[in-house]
């Protein structure tokens, strides 16, 4: 997945500024609400993301992106955790889930193929490996459109005690 230029520079600002306050940038995207644009940080942290930590972020960095001018015209600024279906916005974020289910979309077919959804195998440099009952894919990061974590709730019984 390529970043854009206001990206690479959000994240230079965003990073330095979350650290006093115990999370980390998880990602950033954009998205638009009418005429505004809408600025999506994910934030992480060992203990989880509160919604206390997630409004005390949202403070600090709109005072931080009015001080460096850092976003062009009006913008709409949204803190959250990443969530159980995480999105993950570099390899490396994907390595720490091997083994577990995730959902993948590429900018072009590989293999007459836009759409994975299997386990991770592994991490290799900048190439995900996903098994999908028993096919084994290789695909470069940068090739995806989209990655996330499929969260898979337990099986629950009936009449289990």
């Amino acid at each position: 997945m390529t970043r854009s230029p206001l990206i690479e520079r959000l994240t230079g600002i965003i990073s330095p500024a979350l650290e006093p306050l115990g999370v980390t940038l998880w990602g950033v995207e954009f998205a638009s609400a009418g005429s505004r644009m809408v600025v999506r940080v994910f934030i992480d942290a060992e203990d989880g993301v509160s919604i206390a930590a997630c409004t005390r972020v949202s403070r600090a960095l709109g005072a931080v992106f009015d001080a460096e001018d850092a976003l062009p015209g009006a913008y709409v600024l949204e803190v959250s955790s990443p969530g159980l279906e995480r999105r993950f916005f570099s390899a490396a974020q994907m390595a720490a889930y091997a083994g577990q289910a995730v959902d993948v979309r590429l900018f072009e077919p590989q293999d007459g193929r836009r759409h994975l959804r299997g386990a991770l195998v592994a991490i290799e440099g900048e190439d995900i490996i996903i098994d999908e009952a028993g096919v084994v894919t290789r695909v470069a990061f940068d090739r995806l459109k989209g990655a996330h974590l499929v969260h898979e709730f337990p099986e629950v019984g009936l009449g289990a005690k």
